[in-house]
Protein backbone atom coordinates (compact mmCIF):
# COMPACT_ATOMS: atom_id res chain seq x y z
CA UNK A 1 0.00 0.00 0.00
CA UNK A 2 2.88 2.36 0.60
CA UNK A 3 3.89 1.86 -3.01
CA UNK A 4 0.44 3.04 -4.10
CA UNK A 5 0.83 6.20 -2.04
CA UNK A 6 4.29 6.96 -3.37
CA UNK A 7 3.31 6.31 -6.96
CA UNK A 8 0.25 8.49 -6.55
CA UNK A 9 2.46 11.27 -5.20
CA UNK A 10 4.87 10.82 -8.13
CA UNK A 11 1.99 11.14 -10.59
CA UNK A 12 0.82 14.34 -8.89
CA UNK A 13 4.34 15.83 -9.01
CA UNK A 14 4.66 14.86 -12.67
CA UNK A 15 1.33 16.49 -13.50
CA UNK A 16 2.41 19.60 -11.61
CA UNK A 17 5.70 19.87 -13.53
CA UNK A 18 3.95 19.37 -16.88
CA UNK A 19 1.35 21.89 -15.81
CA UNK A 20 4.05 24.48 -15.16
CA UNK A 21 6.08 23.86 -18.32
CA UNK A 22 3.27 23.51 -20.85
CA UNK A 23 1.73 26.97 -20.36
CA UNK A 24 5.12 28.64 -20.76
CA UNK A 25 5.68 26.82 -24.04
CA UNK A 26 2.26 27.41 -25.49
CA UNK A 27 1.27 30.79 -24.05
CA UNK A 28 3.03 32.79 -26.74
CA UNK A 29 1.37 30.75 -29.48
CA UNK A 30 -1.99 31.15 -27.76
CA UNK A 31 -1.59 34.90 -27.46
CA UNK A 32 -0.49 35.18 -31.10
CA UNK A 33 -3.50 33.20 -32.31
CA UNK A 34 -5.88 35.34 -30.29
CA UNK A 35 -4.27 38.63 -31.33
CA UNK A 36 -3.56 37.82 -34.98
CA UNK A 37 -7.08 38.45 -36.32
CA UNK A 38 -7.40 41.84 -34.68
CA UNK A 39 -3.89 42.88 -35.78
CA UNK A 40 -4.57 41.83 -39.38
CA UNK A 41 -7.80 43.81 -39.41
CA UNK A 42 -5.97 46.82 -38.02
CA UNK A 43 -3.27 46.57 -40.70
CA UNK A 44 -5.88 46.19 -43.44
CA UNK A 45 -7.52 49.42 -42.27
CA UNK A 46 -4.15 51.23 -42.28
CA UNK A 47 -3.39 50.03 -45.80
CA UNK A 48 -6.60 51.69 -46.97
CA UNK A 49 -5.82 54.82 -44.99
CA UNK A 50 -2.33 55.00 -46.52
CA UNK A 51 -3.85 55.04 -50.01
CA UNK A 52 -5.82 58.12 -49.07
CA UNK A 53 -2.80 59.65 -47.33
CA UNK A 54 -0.47 59.08 -50.30
CA UNK A 55 -2.75 61.09 -52.61
CA UNK A 56 -2.68 64.13 -50.36
CA UNK A 57 0.88 63.87 -49.01
CA UNK A 58 3.25 66.72 -49.80
CA UNK A 59 6.33 64.50 -49.43
CA UNK A 60 8.37 64.32 -52.59
CA UNK A 61 9.70 60.75 -52.13
CA UNK A 62 8.15 57.42 -51.27
CA UNK A 63 10.73 57.01 -48.51
CA UNK A 64 9.58 60.20 -46.77
CA UNK A 65 5.94 59.19 -47.17
CA UNK A 66 6.65 55.83 -45.53
CA UNK A 67 8.60 57.44 -42.68
CA UNK A 68 5.93 60.09 -42.00
CA UNK A 69 3.08 57.58 -41.93
CA UNK A 70 5.13 55.23 -39.78
CA UNK A 71 5.71 57.96 -37.19
CA UNK A 72 2.00 58.75 -37.09
CA UNK A 73 0.77 55.14 -36.98
CA UNK A 74 3.71 53.52 -35.12
CA UNK A 75 3.72 50.84 -37.79
CA UNK A 76 6.42 49.69 -40.17
CA UNK A 77 5.57 50.84 -43.73
CA UNK A 78 7.11 49.37 -46.87
CA UNK A 79 6.35 50.50 -50.43
CA UNK A 80 7.21 48.01 -53.16
CA UNK A 81 7.35 48.39 -56.94
CA UNK A 82 5.82 45.86 -59.36
CA UNK A 83 9.20 44.21 -59.90
CA UNK A 84 9.65 43.63 -56.12
CA UNK A 85 12.07 46.52 -55.52
CA UNK A 86 11.64 48.30 -52.21
CA UNK A 87 11.18 52.01 -52.93
CA UNK A 88 10.17 53.10 -49.45
CA UNK A 89 10.95 51.58 -46.01
CA UNK A 90 10.16 53.39 -42.78
CA UNK A 91 12.55 51.32 -40.67
CA UNK A 92 15.69 52.01 -42.74
CA UNK A 93 17.37 55.18 -44.04
CA UNK A 94 17.18 56.01 -47.73
CA UNK A 95 20.79 55.01 -48.46
CA UNK A 96 20.14 51.40 -47.29
CA UNK A 97 17.14 50.65 -49.48
CA UNK A 98 19.32 49.24 -52.24
CA UNK A 99 20.66 46.65 -49.80
CA UNK A 100 17.20 45.16 -49.27
CA UNK A 101 16.31 41.93 -51.08
CA UNK A 102 13.65 41.72 -53.74
CA UNK A 103 10.27 41.28 -52.04
CA UNK A 104 8.30 39.44 -54.72
CA UNK A 105 9.02 36.14 -52.94
CA UNK A 106 7.59 37.32 -49.63
CA UNK A 107 4.47 35.24 -48.73
CA UNK A 108 2.27 38.27 -48.16
CA UNK A 109 3.32 39.81 -51.51
CA UNK A 110 2.62 36.53 -53.34
CA UNK A 111 -0.86 36.42 -51.79
CA UNK A 112 -1.46 40.10 -52.57
CA UNK A 113 -0.45 39.52 -56.18
CA UNK A 114 -2.95 36.63 -56.50
CA UNK A 115 -5.72 37.68 -54.13
CA UNK A 116 -5.24 41.47 -54.01
CA UNK A 117 -4.13 41.26 -50.37
CA UNK A 118 -2.25 38.89 -48.08
CA UNK A 119 -0.66 38.58 -44.66
CA UNK A 120 1.99 36.52 -42.86
CA UNK A 121 3.89 36.47 -39.58
CA UNK A 122 7.64 35.80 -39.39
CA UNK A 123 10.97 36.88 -37.99
CA UNK A 124 12.54 39.93 -39.68
CA UNK A 125 16.27 39.50 -40.30
CA UNK A 126 16.48 43.20 -41.04
CA UNK A 127 15.09 44.43 -37.72
CA UNK A 128 15.76 41.25 -35.66
CA UNK A 129 12.21 40.88 -34.35
CA UNK A 130 8.95 39.18 -35.29
CA UNK A 131 6.29 41.03 -37.30
CA UNK A 132 2.84 40.47 -38.72
CA UNK A 133 2.91 41.77 -42.30
CA UNK A 134 -0.10 42.85 -44.35
CA UNK A 135 0.28 43.64 -48.05
CA UNK A 136 -2.23 45.20 -50.45
CA UNK A 137 -1.96 45.52 -54.20
CA UNK A 138 -2.74 48.94 -55.73
CA UNK A 139 -2.63 50.54 -59.17
CA UNK A 140 1.00 51.51 -59.76
CA UNK A 141 0.03 53.98 -62.49
CA UNK A 142 -2.10 55.84 -59.97
CA UNK A 143 0.08 55.65 -56.87
CA UNK A 144 3.60 55.12 -58.21
CA UNK A 145 4.05 51.86 -56.25
CA UNK A 146 2.46 48.42 -56.69
CA UNK A 147 2.20 47.16 -53.10
CA UNK A 148 1.61 48.78 -49.75
CA UNK A 149 2.93 46.68 -46.89
CA UNK A 150 2.29 47.60 -43.27
CA UNK A 151 3.62 45.58 -40.34
CA UNK A 152 3.33 45.50 -36.56
CA UNK A 153 5.91 44.12 -34.15
CA UNK A 154 4.86 41.16 -32.03
CA UNK A 155 6.41 42.62 -28.91
CA UNK A 156 2.94 43.66 -27.78
CA UNK A 157 1.80 40.08 -28.23
CA UNK A 158 4.76 38.88 -26.20
CA UNK A 159 3.71 41.27 -23.45
CA UNK A 160 0.23 39.76 -23.66
CA UNK A 161 1.81 36.30 -23.41
CA UNK A 162 3.60 37.41 -20.26
CA UNK A 163 0.28 38.40 -18.76
CA UNK A 164 -1.12 35.04 -19.75
CA UNK A 165 1.80 33.32 -18.03
CA UNK A 166 1.10 35.17 -14.82
CA UNK A 167 -2.51 34.06 -15.04
CA UNK A 168 -1.48 30.47 -15.75
CA UNK A 169 0.95 30.47 -12.84
CA UNK A 170 -1.96 31.32 -10.58
CA UNK A 171 -4.12 28.59 -12.13
CA UNK A 172 -1.24 26.10 -11.84
CA UNK A 173 -0.81 26.94 -8.17
CA UNK A 174 -4.52 26.39 -7.60
CA UNK A 175 -4.49 23.11 -9.56
CA UNK A 176 -1.48 21.80 -7.64
CA UNK A 177 -3.16 22.73 -4.37
CA UNK A 178 -6.38 21.00 -5.43
CA UNK A 179 -4.47 17.89 -6.60
CA UNK A 180 -2.59 17.66 -3.32
CA UNK A 181 -5.82 18.02 -1.36
CA UNK A 182 -7.41 15.40 -3.62
CA UNK A 183 -4.46 13.10 -3.00
CA UNK A 184 -4.84 13.35 0.75
CA UNK A 185 -8.60 12.80 0.42
CA UNK A 186 -8.04 9.79 -1.86
CA UNK A 187 -5.46 8.46 0.55
CA UNK A 188 -7.91 8.88 3.39
CA UNK A 189 -10.84 7.35 1.49
CA UNK A 190 -9.11 4.54 -0.38
CA UNK A 191 -5.53 3.54 0.35
CA UNK A 192 -5.59 3.90 4.14
CA UNK A 193 -8.91 2.00 4.53
CA UNK A 194 -7.69 -0.83 2.28
CA UNK A 195 -4.48 -0.97 4.32
CA UNK A 196 -6.54 -1.13 7.51
CA UNK A 197 -8.80 -3.86 6.07
CA UNK A 198 -5.79 -5.88 4.99
CA UNK A 199 -4.18 -5.45 8.40
CA UNK A 200 -7.45 -6.44 10.08
CA UNK A 201 -7.66 -9.56 7.92
CA UNK A 202 -4.09 -10.38 8.90
CA UNK A 203 -4.87 -9.87 12.60
CA UNK A 204 -7.92 -12.09 12.30
CA UNK A 205 -5.82 -14.74 10.59
CA UNK A 206 -3.55 -14.71 13.64
CA UNK A 207 -6.50 -15.35 15.95
CA UNK A 208 -7.27 -11.83 17.17
CA UNK A 209 -11.06 -12.15 17.13
CA UNK A 210 -11.52 -8.98 19.18
CA UNK A 211 -10.08 -6.98 16.31
CA UNK A 212 -12.48 -4.34 14.97
CA UNK A 213 -12.15 -2.10 11.93
CA UNK A 214 -12.85 1.54 12.84
CA UNK A 215 -13.40 3.00 9.36
CA UNK A 216 -15.80 5.78 8.37
CA UNK A 217 -14.75 7.10 4.98
CA UNK A 218 -18.10 8.21 3.59
CA UNK A 219 -17.60 5.71 0.73
CA UNK A 220 -20.58 3.40 1.12
CA UNK A 221 -18.95 0.25 -0.25
CA UNK A 222 -15.83 0.50 1.94
CA UNK A 223 -17.83 1.42 5.06
CA UNK A 224 -20.18 -1.51 4.46
CA UNK A 225 -17.20 -3.77 3.90
CA UNK A 226 -15.74 -2.65 7.24
CA UNK A 227 -19.10 -3.14 8.98
CA UNK A 228 -19.49 -6.60 7.50
CA UNK A 229 -15.94 -7.46 8.52
CA UNK A 230 -16.74 -6.37 12.06
CA UNK A 231 -19.91 -8.48 11.97
CA UNK A 232 -17.87 -11.36 10.71
CA UNK A 233 -15.34 -11.08 13.53
CA UNK A 234 -18.19 -10.89 16.07
CA UNK A 235 -19.67 -14.03 14.55
CA UNK A 236 -16.29 -15.73 14.64
CA UNK A 237 -15.75 -14.74 18.27
CA UNK A 238 -19.13 -16.21 19.28
CA UNK A 239 -18.47 -19.28 17.24
CA UNK A 240 -15.09 -19.69 18.90
CA UNK A 241 -16.74 -19.49 22.34
CA UNK A 242 -19.25 -22.16 21.33
CA UNK A 243 -16.73 -24.61 19.88
CA UNK A 244 -13.59 -23.86 21.91
CA UNK A 245 -13.41 -27.51 22.99
CA UNK A 246 -12.99 -28.46 19.32
CA UNK A 247 -9.50 -27.06 18.77
CA UNK A 248 -8.82 -28.75 15.47
CA UNK A 249 -12.12 -27.62 13.94
CA UNK A 250 -11.59 -24.08 15.19
CA UNK A 251 -8.11 -23.81 13.63
CA UNK A 252 -9.31 -25.10 10.30
CA UNK A 253 -12.27 -22.73 10.33
CA UNK A 254 -10.14 -19.64 10.97
CA UNK A 255 -7.64 -20.66 8.33
CA UNK A 256 -10.39 -21.00 5.75
CA UNK A 257 -11.95 -17.67 6.68
CA UNK A 258 -8.63 -15.88 6.33
CA UNK A 259 -7.97 -17.47 2.98
CA UNK A 260 -11.42 -16.57 1.69
CA UNK A 261 -11.10 -13.00 2.92
CA UNK A 262 -7.65 -12.37 1.50
CA UNK A 263 -8.59 -13.52 -1.98
CA UNK A 264 -11.14 -10.75 -2.73
CA UNK A 265 -9.26 -8.13 -0.68
CA UNK A 266 -6.04 -8.86 -2.56
CA UNK A 267 -7.93 -8.69 -5.84
CA UNK A 268 -9.45 -5.34 -4.86
CA UNK A 269 -6.01 -4.02 -3.85
CA UNK A 270 -4.43 -5.25 -7.07
CA UNK A 271 -7.02 -3.69 -9.35
CA UNK A 272 -7.02 -0.39 -7.43
CA UNK A 273 -3.21 -0.25 -7.58
CA UNK A 274 -3.29 -0.89 -11.34
CA UNK A 275 -5.89 1.86 -11.81
CA UNK A 276 -3.84 4.34 -9.81
CA UNK A 277 -0.75 3.50 -11.85
CA UNK A 278 -2.49 4.80 -14.96
CA UNK A 279 -5.06 2.24 -16.05
CA UNK A 280 -7.85 4.56 -14.84
CA UNK A 281 -7.17 6.68 -17.96
CA UNK A 282 -7.27 3.63 -20.25
CA UNK A 283 -10.86 3.47 -21.51
CA UNK A 284 -10.32 -0.09 -22.77
CA UNK A 285 -9.84 -1.52 -19.26
CA UNK A 286 -10.85 1.02 -16.57
CA UNK A 287 -14.56 0.12 -16.45
CA UNK A 288 -13.76 -3.61 -16.53
CA UNK A 289 -11.31 -3.20 -13.61
CA UNK A 290 -13.85 -1.26 -11.56
CA UNK A 291 -16.42 -3.98 -12.26
CA UNK A 292 -13.93 -6.57 -10.98
CA UNK A 293 -13.44 -4.53 -7.80
CA UNK A 294 -17.22 -4.39 -7.32
CA UNK A 295 -17.57 -8.14 -7.99
CA UNK A 296 -14.92 -8.93 -5.37
CA UNK A 297 -16.57 -6.57 -2.89
CA UNK A 298 -19.90 -8.34 -3.48
CA UNK A 299 -18.19 -11.70 -3.10
CA UNK A 300 -16.67 -10.59 0.20
CA UNK A 301 -20.06 -9.33 1.37
CA UNK A 302 -21.67 -12.66 0.40
CA UNK A 303 -18.98 -14.55 2.30
CA UNK A 304 -19.44 -12.45 5.43
CA UNK A 305 -23.22 -12.86 5.25
CA UNK A 306 -22.91 -16.66 4.99
CA UNK A 307 -20.42 -16.72 7.86
CA UNK A 308 -22.80 -14.79 10.09
CA UNK A 309 -25.63 -17.12 9.04
CA UNK A 310 -23.84 -20.37 9.78
CA UNK A 311 -22.48 -19.05 13.09
CA UNK A 312 -26.00 -18.15 14.21
CA UNK A 313 -27.23 -21.59 13.20
CA UNK A 314 -24.44 -23.52 14.94
CA UNK A 315 -24.56 -21.47 18.13
CA UNK A 316 -28.34 -21.77 18.31
CA UNK A 317 -28.93 -18.04 17.89
CA UNK A 318 -30.93 -18.53 14.69
CA UNK A 319 -34.53 -19.39 15.56
CA UNK A 320 -36.91 -20.94 13.05
CA UNK A 321 -40.27 -19.27 12.44
CA UNK A 322 -42.55 -22.19 11.60
CA UNK A 323 -45.83 -21.61 9.84
CA UNK A 324 -48.29 -23.47 7.62
CA UNK A 325 -48.09 -22.14 4.05
CA UNK A 326 -48.27 -23.00 0.34
CA UNK A 327 -44.70 -23.31 -0.98
CA UNK A 328 -45.69 -23.44 -4.66
CA UNK A 329 -45.19 -19.68 -5.25
CA UNK A 330 -41.68 -19.89 -3.78
CA UNK A 331 -40.78 -22.71 -6.18
CA UNK A 332 -42.22 -20.81 -9.14
CA UNK A 333 -40.30 -17.63 -8.27
CA UNK A 334 -37.05 -19.53 -7.72
CA UNK A 335 -37.34 -21.13 -11.16
CA UNK A 336 -38.11 -17.74 -12.72
CA UNK A 337 -35.09 -16.17 -11.00
CA UNK A 338 -32.83 -19.05 -12.07
CA UNK A 339 -33.91 -18.66 -15.68
CA UNK A 340 -33.10 -14.95 -15.55
CA UNK A 341 -29.67 -15.60 -14.02
CA UNK A 342 -28.80 -18.41 -16.40
CA UNK A 343 -26.75 -17.30 -19.42
CA UNK A 344 -26.11 -20.81 -20.73
CA UNK A 345 -28.61 -21.55 -23.48
CA UNK A 346 -27.67 -25.22 -23.37
CA UNK A 347 -29.37 -25.62 -19.98
CA UNK A 348 -33.15 -26.03 -19.65
CA UNK A 349 -34.65 -25.12 -16.26
CA UNK A 350 -38.08 -26.48 -15.32
CA UNK A 351 -40.49 -26.93 -12.41
CA UNK A 352 -42.08 -30.40 -12.23
CA UNK A 353 -44.99 -29.84 -9.89
CA UNK A 354 -48.48 -30.79 -11.15
CA UNK A 355 -50.06 -30.00 -7.78
CA UNK A 356 -50.15 -26.26 -7.06
CA UNK A 357 -51.43 -26.71 -3.52
CA UNK A 358 -48.28 -27.67 -1.66
CA UNK A 359 -48.97 -26.75 1.94
CA UNK A 360 -46.10 -27.51 4.32
CA UNK A 361 -45.21 -26.68 7.92
CA UNK A 362 -41.85 -24.93 8.15
CA UNK A 363 -39.86 -21.70 8.09
CA UNK A 364 -40.85 -20.04 4.80
CA UNK A 365 -37.70 -17.92 4.41
CA UNK A 366 -35.30 -20.71 5.41
CA UNK A 367 -36.83 -23.23 3.04
CA UNK A 368 -36.60 -20.61 0.28
CA UNK A 369 -32.91 -20.22 1.19
CA UNK A 370 -32.24 -23.98 1.09
CA UNK A 371 -33.86 -24.54 -2.31
CA UNK A 372 -32.14 -21.40 -3.66
CA UNK A 373 -28.73 -22.69 -2.49
CA UNK A 374 -29.28 -26.11 -4.02
CA UNK A 375 -30.51 -24.53 -7.27
CA UNK A 376 -27.44 -22.25 -7.38
CA UNK A 377 -25.20 -25.29 -6.90
CA UNK A 378 -26.92 -27.04 -9.79
CA UNK A 379 -26.37 -24.01 -12.04
CA UNK A 380 -22.74 -23.79 -10.96
CA UNK A 381 -21.92 -27.39 -11.82
CA UNK A 382 -24.08 -27.96 -14.92
CA UNK A 383 -22.80 -27.10 -18.39
CA UNK A 384 -25.59 -28.60 -20.49
CA UNK A 385 -28.80 -30.59 -20.20
CA UNK A 386 -31.42 -29.63 -17.65
CA UNK A 387 -32.06 -28.52 -14.08
CA UNK A 388 -35.36 -29.37 -12.48
CA UNK A 389 -37.18 -28.77 -9.20
CA UNK A 390 -39.56 -31.64 -8.51
CA UNK A 391 -42.15 -31.85 -5.72
CA UNK A 392 -43.94 -35.14 -4.86
CA UNK A 393 -46.29 -36.11 -2.07
CA UNK A 394 -45.18 -39.04 0.07
CA UNK A 395 -47.31 -40.02 3.04
CA UNK A 396 -47.55 -36.94 5.29
CA UNK A 397 -44.72 -34.96 3.71
CA UNK A 398 -43.72 -33.37 0.45
CA UNK A 399 -40.36 -34.43 -0.98
CA UNK A 400 -38.45 -31.74 -2.85
CA UNK A 401 -35.79 -32.79 -5.36
CA UNK A 402 -33.33 -30.55 -7.17
CA UNK A 403 -32.14 -32.55 -10.18
CA UNK A 404 -29.35 -31.67 -12.60
CA UNK A 405 -27.37 -33.24 -15.45
CA UNK A 406 -24.11 -31.68 -14.29
CA UNK A 407 -20.67 -33.08 -13.56
CA UNK A 408 -21.81 -35.15 -10.59
CA UNK A 409 -19.87 -35.78 -7.38
CA UNK A 410 -17.12 -38.32 -6.71
CA UNK A 411 -17.58 -40.81 -3.92
CA UNK A 412 -14.65 -39.27 -2.09
CA UNK A 413 -16.12 -35.77 -2.26
CA UNK A 414 -19.61 -37.03 -1.38
CA UNK A 415 -18.47 -37.67 2.20
CA UNK A 416 -17.42 -34.03 2.68
CA UNK A 417 -19.78 -31.87 0.62
CA UNK A 418 -21.68 -30.63 3.69
CA UNK A 419 -18.52 -29.44 5.45
CA UNK A 420 -17.95 -25.73 5.72
CA UNK A 421 -15.84 -24.26 2.90
CA UNK A 422 -15.52 -27.61 1.15
CA UNK A 423 -15.59 -27.39 -2.64
CA UNK A 424 -15.48 -30.20 -5.15
CA UNK A 425 -14.09 -27.82 -7.77
CA UNK A 426 -12.45 -24.81 -6.09
CA UNK A 427 -11.49 -22.93 -9.25
CA UNK A 428 -14.94 -23.34 -10.79
CA UNK A 429 -16.74 -22.47 -7.55
CA UNK A 430 -14.75 -19.26 -6.93
CA UNK A 431 -15.12 -18.17 -10.53
CA UNK A 432 -18.92 -18.42 -10.26
CA UNK A 433 -19.19 -16.89 -6.80
CA UNK A 434 -19.59 -19.76 -4.35
CA UNK A 435 -18.55 -19.29 -0.72
CA UNK A 436 -18.34 -22.97 0.23
CA UNK A 437 -20.97 -22.52 2.95
CA UNK A 438 -24.24 -23.02 1.06
CA UNK A 439 -24.60 -26.78 1.52
CA UNK A 440 -23.57 -26.59 5.17
CA UNK A 441 -26.24 -23.95 5.82
CA UNK A 442 -28.84 -25.99 3.90
CA UNK A 443 -28.00 -29.09 5.94
CA UNK A 444 -28.47 -27.28 9.27
CA UNK A 445 -31.77 -25.70 8.22
CA UNK A 446 -33.27 -28.98 6.99
CA UNK A 447 -32.13 -30.71 10.18
CA UNK A 448 -33.92 -27.97 12.14
CA UNK A 449 -37.06 -29.06 10.25
CA UNK A 450 -36.60 -32.62 11.47
CA UNK A 451 -35.40 -33.96 8.12
CA UNK A 452 -32.20 -34.72 6.22
CA UNK A 453 -30.71 -33.82 2.85
CA UNK A 454 -30.12 -36.87 0.66
CA UNK A 455 -27.77 -36.96 -2.32
CA UNK A 456 -28.01 -39.32 -5.28
CA UNK A 457 -25.21 -38.75 -7.78
CA UNK A 458 -23.40 -40.35 -10.71
CA UNK A 459 -20.08 -38.83 -11.61
CA UNK A 460 -20.24 -37.27 -15.05
CA UNK A 461 -24.03 -37.60 -15.34
CA UNK A 462 -25.55 -35.41 -12.63
CA UNK A 463 -26.88 -35.19 -9.08
CA UNK A 464 -30.16 -35.10 -7.17
CA UNK A 465 -30.49 -33.37 -3.79
CA UNK A 466 -33.68 -34.30 -1.92
CA UNK A 467 -35.34 -33.54 1.40
CA UNK A 468 -38.80 -33.83 2.88
CA UNK A 469 -40.95 -31.30 4.76
CA UNK A 470 -44.00 -32.29 6.76
CA UNK A 471 -47.50 -31.39 5.63
CA UNK A 472 -48.97 -31.77 9.12
CA UNK A 473 -49.95 -28.53 10.83
CA UNK A 474 -49.48 -29.07 14.60
CA UNK A 475 -51.46 -25.94 15.36
CA UNK A 476 -54.68 -27.55 14.16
Amino acid sequence: MRRIQYRLLAIIIFIGVIGMIAPIIYTKSLALNQAEDSIVEKLRSHSKTFKVYSKSSEKDTFQKMAEEYSIASKLRVTLIAADGTVIGESSLPMNQLLQMNNHLSRPEIIDAKDENEGYASRYSNTLKTEFIYFAKQVDQNQFGFKYIRVAQSLKSVENLATKYREFYYLIIAIIIFVIIIAWFVLKSWLTDPILELTKAASDISQGDLKRRVAIRTGVIEIDELADNMNKMTIALERGYTGIKRMEKVRSEFLGNVTHELKTPISSISGYVETLLEGAINDKTVNVAFLQRVLENAHRLEELVTDLVEISRIETGELKMNFDYFNIFDILKNLIKDAKQRNTNKRIKIDLDCPDKKLFVYGDKNRLDQVISNLLSNALRYTDEGYIKIKANRRDDEIVFSIIDTGIGITQKALKRIFERFYRTDKARDRQKGGTGLGLSIAKHIIEAHGSKVYVDTVEGKGSTFSFGVTTINPKQ
